[in-house]
């Protein structure tokens, strides 16, 4: 495998890391603010939260 492709498959790694924790603080967030106004959601027990 040459550098370049290495340094691309990490990169897709990475962001797939990064992103699939944003996601997960993102809709936690969403949650909280939901169940503050009184809004009750489906993804508390898909999530696990």
């Amino acid at each position: 495998m040459s550098i370049t492709r290495q340094k691309f498959c990490y990169l897709v790694v990475l962001n797939k890391k990064f992103l699939t924790l944003f996601a997960s603080d993102l809709l936690l967030q969403i949650e909280q603010v939901l169940s503050q106004v009184g809004i009750r959601t489906f993804f508390t027990s898909v999530s696990g939260y």
